[in-house]
């Protein structure tokens, strides 16, 4: 019995995609629901215009970094998209906490 819950544990660990691991599937071009379907379901987002140009920033917060590395390290990953194309990605704070909230300046009050 010991030994199957110790086999189910590993398979589920093993079976679950980091962040890092997410967003190398991410290519510039792809569209939001290409980015729903890789990432899943965004915490947050935010959109902005800037010279003529509709940008939104889908955020993903306190995500596993890579899970294969470490079960601790916690990151926010970052989407942005230029009038509904990706254009840029990006990881920031890697860290064994919560989160501590900041925007990237574009996107700031």
């Amino acid at each position: 019995m010991r030994l199957i819950i110790i086999v189910i544990i590993i398979v589920a660990i093993a079976g679950c995609a980091s962040g890092v691991q997410k967003m190398r599937k991410i290519d510039p071009g792809m569209s939001y629901s290409d980015i729903d379907n890789i990432m899943g379901r965004r915490d947050s987002f935010r959109t902005v215009e800037k010279d003529g140009n509709t940008y939104t920033l889908y955020q993903y917060t306190n995500q596993f970094c890579n899970a294969h590395v470490t079960l601790h390290e916690k990151c926010d990953f970052f989407v942005i998209f230029k009038d509904g194309r990706v254009v840029e990605t990006g990881v920031k704070d890697v860290r064994d906490k919560t989160p501590n909230m900041q925007y990237i300046h574009l996107f700031q009050y």
